[in-house]
Order: structure tokens, then C-alpha cells, then sequence
């Protein structure tokens, strides 16, 4: 590696904001506090002595702007130039034929050649400090300290849309390489997705950035050039600094970049894919092997990895590839201030940096440093794979009205209530009332969602035509399916500090202020969070979203949460107990020698120093609200001990058993034995012990049955809110009870989770099967969770085992150890399997196994929300479910999915379908609570709406939907 920094290379000493490099690699410019943009001959910069054009290293200076430049990039045709400065203005060059001029007075040299403008384009009412041009050159994207994005019509420079999403500065912008979405970055701690297609926001991730101190002036990330990751900017986890990874897809953070000692201004993904061998040579058609072989048998050096590069305020420069959890290359003491941008040569060996300290340094490298570059046949050949023929991707003509509706309305529904598009003249204000206006060469028609109105008949939606014109059938009932209930607007972000000032010639300034302290509030969160990460991640989501039957009326006590509790020997270390003889019991071998082992302590009962185990049950009170709150009931098992003067202090074998409210003992108990398992809710108490006995008490401390024998000790225990009361032995048989009726209801033995594929090194040791939970789910089932993550749901009507979390997926693009948008059951559990599994996410994924994968994934989420009935979660990815199809064009899946939720026509929406012959299935008009035809035509035809490609079958259910709402 060879490291630069040319003298010759300035802006009369002031600060450097921007460099970049032309695609070309002839020229490079630089943008600087001077108020000029320079463009330099590359030839002395990448090979020192060789100079074009008679040794000229400054081919030209422009200085058309009257405010510091901050941005300058060169468009992919390497054609034009455009530059961002203070002035709230962005300019676009182009070389023209003959030598240039000079500006009389600046004191410059001639330029060398004649760069003139072509474009002014105008809009900002503030500074411009980030731009990015589209992959083919006819759009620009501009981001300015107005909190506005801005899109340009290249090259003429008309206004396409105004994105004003962001509640704070805006202070980066990235454009996607293949064309379909624009990423922005603010300093409301935000990043945004847009999508180029109508310019609606699909996403708003909030992750690492809201734990980031102060502000920085730029915010510059970069979208790799396979096009599923996204790199940001100001990033922070205790205590680093860190630029945080988002995948396509669901746009969650999978990775992190740590190592800086100061916030990462700038990061730049070099636009070349490396391996780490070469190819073999063309005669032999390594390239088309490579190309045909089955993924999965790729050799680890023939697989693909991206580069990026990353500048931070603490002066340092940092080269990491995506193969190697290290960085390739760090440099240190080159600048003495902030490294503000990055720009990597055509050839990908090349990596320019420049700093707040007015220099430029240059650092090239070798292939045995990077690896080898992936040639443009094949990348050309993973976006195809990935994401279709460019060709295909091209925007199709709508082939009805309707098509155009859904479309509008959708697109007005998922910007939400924060974002407003202005969209080649036509203003779209809040959605919340919101005008969509959508022209064709024939006719305009205009679509007007009310706000949202909180009585029983819902949401009203008004449509309101043309007065020469009507709405047709089909376009009516396009409307109506697209306005759905909007979601509630994002809680409002705290601005970042600035400072405004008027400069002499009336300019207006905004400095931000770092923030050096911090309240007591963003201290208590930390520490909060840190106390979370104590627990293992399904224990820390129950303690943030307790569940529902812990707080209702009857609901059960706080044994109802995990259930059992863990047992520790001095150390602290979880201790392992297995019971051959019950082995024997269940028909397990001698050699399968599997046991259950307790992993994790119950956050809701708890083992004092003392050895005490207490449960707390709250009660409901409808006076409550008006006056102190009910004092929970708590229930105690204490060991007897007895001091003794030889000996000690010491357990005599016996428990006593003290149930409280509020100070006060309600009742008392002593027996034989050690308790190992304490739950109970409003209607009675279950005490397990280690003598493998159960007594169950009323609320009034009678024994309301004989000692029950289990054979085995008590590992979990768990109640429902009413009489059924759930048991897992440590010999590895779950029980469940209905104490009313004195019935059983499940006697099953865990055999079959420790032979099957979830039975991991992590989950199973030395013969020991490792469990960290054991209790009802919200709906009721059984639920079992074992060390790695995985989760198990006991389906009554099958009396099978169902796996609704693991770590499975790895390739998916939904997989992420973030918890999503949305909270729920099902969420928890795949952020434990996630973390606890310890899944090995790849960067470099195969791209049959990232599709495949990914539709798996979520079909295996769709149907684990259906079976834990979490109602929400089966919306959420179902949406998300069907985005995918569209997004595949998978006509076939898509068609199954619309005609199971539309059904029958002539069956109404009250009663479920049963044919008369006994062969037929048979269609419910329900799914968890919700009308299956309101899924379909609220939720699934306008995602359905995001791909033309599909349009045909989209129109078919239109017409069919509506058929059927004219029977009504």
C-alpha cells in the first residue's frame, strides 16, 4: 500500500468539504470552503511524475457559487458535475469544447478546460450538504439543512418531488444502484427510506442513532453496490461508536461497525464486489461455472464481498471488507480534523479522503490487500438474479383506471401522517387529509381521505369525481379497497440544538451544538437497558411488554410469566440435574441419557439470598382508578433453618410457606421438603417441590387437593388466568390441568424436541437438554423455549409440537437480532432465537438462497403467528408476505393467497362454508377475529398495487370483490 498527500492539492488553505472521482478516472474534483469547485487531472495523483497534458495537475477552478461548497459528485456518465454550497444553491457543470477562462480578479490560473453551467437548480432554503445522482443518470437527489429532500429532473433541473419526511436536518442522501429506492439520513436520529416509484416513504428506521451525543455535519451514508445493505452514519452503542448495517428488504440493522473513537462522518462503499481468489483463466469458462455452480458449493474464496471505507471525527480513516470481522487497513495521524468524505478510483484500488484540515490524502492498495475485483459481466449477472432483468424492471403502462387509483391511494397510505409530496406541481399535504391526484390523457380524477374519525361506523372515506365526468364500477371499488385505517404518526423526535445566525451579506447560517453532558434521564435509560441485558432476550422482551392475563381481571399472578426457577451452586453457574429412573418411565434409551436442565431465572419469582422463593399475584380492583391501588398478593416459600452452636446455622429439610398482602400475613404453612417452583393467580396457589410432589392451595391458604405425584421435580410452573395450571418436570414430562374440572389435559413427554433439528450444541450438552422457559403463551398453548432460541408451541387438536422461532433462516431478508416495527409474542421469541442461537449472518449471501430463504421465512412467520393467534403479527406479515410476492411477480402464490382470503362469493361474511359434499374443504370467513375478505382488500390488493407486473390479477380480484359487495 502506498499512502499520499499531495501539497499541490489545496483550496488556499481553507477547509475541504468534498472530493469524488470521475467514473471515468481522468479527472477528480473537490469542493471547498473557498466557494470553488476544482477539478484535477488524476494522472500525477495515481502514478507521481506522470503528467497529461503538459504536466497540469489543476485543469480547471469553478467559481459560480457565493457560499462554501459542500458537496460535489460527478453523474455516472461522467458527463456532468454538481455541486451543493451554502447559498442554498446546487449547480451543474458540463465540459464544453475550447479552453477556459478566468474569472477577472480571482487570481487563478487559466483554466486548462472549459467547464461551463448548465443547470441552476433552485428550491432550498437552506444549506445543501449531501447529493446523489440516480444509477442512470436522470434524476438527482438533494438534501439540505431545510430538513427537506429534493428531486430534480436531470438535465433540465425541474422539480420532480419534495420529500419532507424528516423532522431535523437532513444531512445525507444515498441513492440505491438499482434504481428502486432513495435512502436519506437526518439528524432527528432517523433514517428514511423513499421509494423512486411514486416517492413514498416505505420505511423510517430508528436504531443506534438515537443514543448518539451532539451533531455533526454531515451525515454521509452509502448503499453497497449489490444493492442490499446500507451503511450509516453517527451511530452509537455503549461505549463506541459504531456506522450501522441496514438490509433491504425489512430494512432492520443485522450488523454494526465498531471501532471509532468519535462519530463516523462519512462512509463510502467501493463500487466494485472483490473475492479473494481470481478467477481461473477464460479459456477454461471459469466465470460461466462459477455462475451455474449450486450455490452452496462455492468455494469460501470464490464468494463475493463488498469493501467500504469510513472517516470519522477522530481523524481517522478505517478499510474494512465484509468478509473479515476486522479492518483491513486503519490510518491513523494523516489529518489533524475530521474526515468529512471518501471517494474510491475507477480500478477500486484507490481511496481518497479529504478533511475539515484542507488536505487531501490518497491510499493505494493491492489486490493482496482488497482481493480480486468481481468483473462487470458477473455483477451484472447477480443484480439480474437478484433482482430481475433491468429491462423488466422498467415501469410498465397501467392497463385500467383502477390500476392507477389503488396505486395513488396506497402510496397515500403508506407515507403516513409525517411525510408530505409535493409531485410535479400537485401538493399532497398530511395523509391524515390528504388530496392524491393522478392525471392520464383522458380524464382526472381526484380521491379526498377525510381524517380519520374515532366512532363506530371508523374511518370515513370520501371520493369525490370530476363534474363532467363519473367514477366507473372499477375505479369505485379501487378507492374503497385503499383506504384503510392510517397508522398513527411517529412520536415526535427532540431537534438537535442549533444555532442561527445572519451573516453581512443577509445569509442565513445554522451551526449545531455539541452536547457535552447529558440529563438524567439518558443516564436512567442506559442503565435500564444495561439492567435488561442481564436477562436473556425473552426474558428482557416479557419484562418490557408484559403479557395481558398478568394484568386483567382473574389474570394470573407472577408465577405466570416463565415459570421455574433456576437453580445456582456457588459460583453462580446454572446446574444441570438429570433423573435416569424417569428416563426409564418414558420410553427414553439408556443412551439418549436426556434430561432438563434449568438455564434461566424466572424474572417474575425470585430466589432471595436466603434461599427464599417468592410469587406475586395483583389484584384488580374497579376502585382503583380513583383511589390507592390494591396491594398484590405475595406468597413466600422460606427453608426452616435452625442455629446451632456446633454447627452453625443450617436448612432442617422443612418449608414454610407465608402468604402477605401489604405487610400483613394472610396464612401460613409448613411441610416437608424444599420448593422448587412457585406459581398462582386470583383463584389458587401451586407449590412444586423437589421431592416431586405438587400442592395446590386455595386464595385462603386451604388445600384444596392431596399431594399430587409427578415423579420428577419441578423445573417450570405457569397458570392461565383461570384453572389451568401448567407443569414441566425435570425428568422431562410437561403437564397441564384443569383444577376445576380435576381433569387432565396434557401429559406429554419432550423426547421429541431433543431429537429433532433445533437439539444444538447450545441447547443440548453432555446429554442434557437445556431449557430457559416453560408457560402458557398468550392464547393459552404451551410453550417451551430452549437455551438457543428456539421455540416450541404443543398444538392441542394435532398433539404435536410446533417450532414457531429458530434461527433457520440465516439468508433470509427479514432476519435481524432488531426486534421489528411492530411488538408482539412472536417478535420476542424470534429476537431470542436470533440472539440466543447466535445465527450466522452472512454478508455474502447466495442469491437462490436469500429468495428461497426469504419466502420460507416468512411463510414459517405467517403461520406461527396464526397458531400463537397473535392477530397483529399475522397482519403484519402478511403484508409483508405479499409485498414479496409482488415484488417476485409470483402470480401463482399470489392467486392461492387472494382466493383463500376472498372465499366463495356466494357465502357472507357471517357464516363459514360447508358443502354438501364431504370431500370439499371448507372456508371460514375469520381469521384471529378478522374478516378475511377486509385482509384482502385493506391490506393485501393495495400491496398487491406496487408491481404493474401483476396488474392483470389485480384487477381479476378487484372485479370479483366487487361482484360480491353488489350482492350484499
Amino acid at each position: 500500500m502506498i499512502v499520499e498527500k499531495p501539497e499541490w492539492l489545496r483550496h488556499e488553505g481553507l477547509q475541504i468539504f468534498s472530493v469524488d472521482f470521475q467514473p471515468s478516472g481522468q479527472r477528480c474534483a473537490t469542493a471547498g470552503g473557498d466557494h470553488k469547485v476544482r477539478i484535477w487531472n488524476t494522472r500525477p495523483l495515481m502514478k507521481e511524475g506522470e503528467a497529461d497534458r503538459g504536466g497540469e495537475k489543476l485543469l480547471a477552478t469553478l467559481c459560480d457559487h457565493f457560499g462554501s461548497v459542500n458537496c460535489v459528485r460527478w453523474s455516472k456518465s461522467g458527463l456532468y458535475v454538481a455541486s451543493g454550497s451554502d447559498g442554498s444553491l446546487v449547480l451543474i457543470h458540463e465540459k464544453r469544447h475550447g479552453t477556459g477562462t478566468v474569472e477577472f480578479g480571482s487570481g487563478e490560473p487559466a483554466n486548462v478546460e472549459n467547464w461551463k453551467v448548465c443547470a441552476s437548480l433552485r428550491g432550498h432554503t437552506a444549506d445543501v450538504v449531501d447529493l446523489a445522482w440516480s444509477p442512470d443518470d436522470s434524476m438527482l437527489a438533494t438534501c439540505s439543512l431545510d430538513n427537506t429532500v429534493r428531486i430534480w429532473k436531470m438535465p433540465g433541473g425541474s422539480s420532480v418531488a419534495v420529500l419532507t419526511g424528516h423532522s431535523s436536518l437532513v444531512k445525507g442522501v444515498a441513492w440505491d444502484p438499482i434504481g428502486s429506492f432513495l435512502a436519506s439520513q437526518s439528524d432527528d436520529k432517523t433514517v428514511m427510506i423513499w421509494q423512486t416509484s411514486d416517492w413514498a416513504a416505505v420505511h423510517r428506521a430508528e436504531g443506534p442513532w438515537r443514543k448518539s451525543v451532539g451533531s455533526t455535519f454531515f451525515r454521509r451514508l452509502s448503499w453497497s453496490p449489490c444493492g442490499h445493505f446500507i451503511i450509516t452514519t453517527h451511530g452509537y452503542e455503549n461505549p463506541s461508536h459504531t456506522a450501522q448495517v441496514l438490509e433491504r428488504g425489512d430494512w432492520s440493522g443485522t450488523f454494526n461497525f465498531v471501532g471509532h473513537n468519535a462519530p463516523v462522518v462519512a462512509v463510502r462503499f467501493n463500487h466494485s464486489m472483490f473475492r479473494k481468489q481470481p478467477l481461473p483463466p477464460p479459456e477454461n469458462n471459469g466465470e460461466e461455472e462459477l455462475l451455474q455452480m449450486d450455490p452452496k458449493k462455492v468455494p469460501k474464496e470464490m464468494v463475493p464481498y463488498n469493501v467500504v471505507a469510513m472517516g470519522s471525527q477522530d481523524r481517522n480513516i478505517t478499510v474494512w471488507t465484509t468478509a473479515n470481522p476486522r479492518p483491513v487497513f486503519v490510518g491513523k495521524h494523516f489529518f489533524t480534523q475530521s474526515v468529512v468524505d471518501l471517494s474510491w478510483s475507477p480500478d477500486g484500488y484507490s481511496l481518497f479522503c479529504c478533511s475539515l484540515d484542507g488536505t487531501v490524502a490518497s491510499f493505494h492498495f493491492e489486490a493482496k490487500e482488497l482481493g480480486h475485483i468481481v468483473s462487470e459481466k458477473e455483477m451484472e449477472e447477480f443484480r439480474r438474479n437478484r433482482y430481475g432483468d433491468s429491462r423488466s424492471r422498467q415501469e410498465s403502462l397501467a392497463e385500467s383506471p383502477a390500476q392507477l387509483f389503488i396505486e395513488a391511494t396506497a402510496a397515500a397510505k403508506k407515507v403516513g401522517n409525517s411525510t408530505t409530496i409535493v409531485s410535479n406541481g400537485n401538493t399532497t399535504s398530511n395523509v391524515s387529509n390528504t388530496t392524491v391526484v393522478t392525471q392520464t390523457n383522458k380524464q382526472v380524477a381526484s380521491t379526498t381521505l377525510r381524517p380519520q374519525e374515532h366512532e363506530e361506523a371508523g374511518t370515513t372515506t370520501t371520493v369525490t369525481t370530476p363534474k363532467n365526468g363519473t367514477l366507473e364500477k372499477d375505479q369505485a371499488a379501487a378507492v374503497a379497497v385503499a383506504a384503510a385505517p392510517l397508522p398513527p404518526p411517529p412520536a415526535k423526535q427532540t431537534p438537535v440544538k442549533q444555532r442561527e445566525y445572519r451573516q453581512q451579506d443577509g445569509r442565513r447560517r445554522i451551526i449545531p451544538e455539541a452536547l457535552h453532558t447529558e440529563d438524567d434521564g439518558g443516564r436512567k435509560d442506559r442503565e435500564s437497558s444495561a439492567e435488561k441485558r442481564k436477562l436473556s432476550p425473552v426474558d428482557a422482551s416479557k419484562s418490557e411488554a408484559p403479557s395481558k392475563r398478568l394484568l386483567g381481571s382473574g389474570g394470573s399472578g407472577g408465577g405466570g410469566g416463565v415459570g421455574g426457577v433456576r437453580e445456582r451452586n456457588g459460583s453462580g453457574a446454572s446446574k444441570a440435574i438429570e433423573v435416569s429412573s424417569m428416563e426409564r418411565s418414558l420410553g427414553l434409551s439408556s443412551t439418549t441419557n436426556t434430561t432438563v436442565a434449568i438455564n434461566v431465572t424466572q424474572a417474575s419469582q425470585l430466589r432471595g439470598p436466603d434461599g427464599v422463593l417468592s410469587v406475586q399475584v395483583r389484584i384488580p380492583d374497579e376502585e382503583s382508578l380513583d383511589g390507592p391501588a390494591v396491594a398484590p398478593i405475595c406468597l413466600e416459600a422460606k427453608p426452616v433453618r435452625v442455629q446451632d452452636a456446633a454447627a452453625g446455622r443450617g436448612e432442617t429439610g422443612e418449608t414454610d410457606l407465608v402468604c402477605s398482602q401489604g405487610g400483613e400475613i394472610r396464612w401460613r404453612d409448613r411441610f416437608a421438603g424444599k420448593v422448587t417452583a412457585l406459581t398462582g393467580n386470583t383463584n389458587f396457589w401451586a407449590v412444586g417441590c423437589e421431592d416431586g410432589s405438587l400442592q395446590v392451595y386455595t386464595m385462603a391458604g386451604r388445600r384444596a387437593l392431596p399431594s399430587m405425584v409427578v415423579g420428577s421435580a419441578a423445573a417450570f410452573m405457569d397458570c392461565t388466568r383461570g384453572w389451568e395450571l401448567l407443569l414441566l418436570t425435570r425428568g422431562g414430562t410437561m403437564h397441564v390441568w384443569d383444577l376445576r374440572q380435576s381433569q387432565c389435559l396434557l401429559n406429554e413427554s419432550l423426547l421429541s424436541l431433543t431429537l429433532s433439528s433445533s437439539a444444538t450444541s447450545s441447547a443440548k450438552e453432555n446429554g442434557v437438554m437445556r431449557i430457559i422457559s416453560a408457560r402458557f403463551s398468550e392464547a393459552g398453548a404451551p410453550l417451551v423455549v430452549l437455551a438457543n432460541g428456539h421455540a416450541f408451541l404443543f398444538h392441542s387438536k394435532m398433539r404435536s409440537w410446533l417450532r414457531i422461532a429458530d434461527d433457520f433462516f440465516p439468508s433470509s431478508s427479514f432476519v435481524s437480532t432488531w426486534p421489528p416495527s411492530g411488538d408482539g409474542e412472536l417478535a420476542g421469541l424470534q429476537k431470542g432465537a436470533a440472539t440466543l442461537g447466535k445465527t450466522n449472518f452472512s454478508w455474502n449471501r447466495t442469491l437462490i438462497n436469500e429468495k428461497y430463504q426469504t419466502r420460507a421465512h416468512l411463510e414459517d412467520q405467517l403461520a406461527a403467528a396464526l397458531a400463537l393467534k397473535s392477530a397483529e403479527e399475522y397482519k403484519r406479515h402478511l403484508i409483508s408476505y405479499t409485498r414479496f410476492l409482488t415484488r417476485e411477480a409470483d402470480e401463482v402464490r399470489l392467486r392461492e393467497l387472494c382466493e383463500d382470503l376472498l372465499g366463495p362469493l356466494f357465502v357472507p361474511d357471517s357464516e363459514p362454508c360447508y358443502d354438501s359434499q364431504p370431500t370439499t374443504s371448507t372456508w371460514e370467513s375469520y381469521v384471529l377475529g378478522m374478516k378475511k375478505r377486509e385482509l384482502l382488500k385493506n391490506e393485501v390488493l393495495p400491496a398487491m398495487a406496487s408491481n404493474r407486473a401483476v396488474q392483470r390479477l389485480l384487477n381479476e380480484f378487484l372485479d370479483m370483490l366487487s361482484e360480491y359487495e353488489d350482492t350484499q
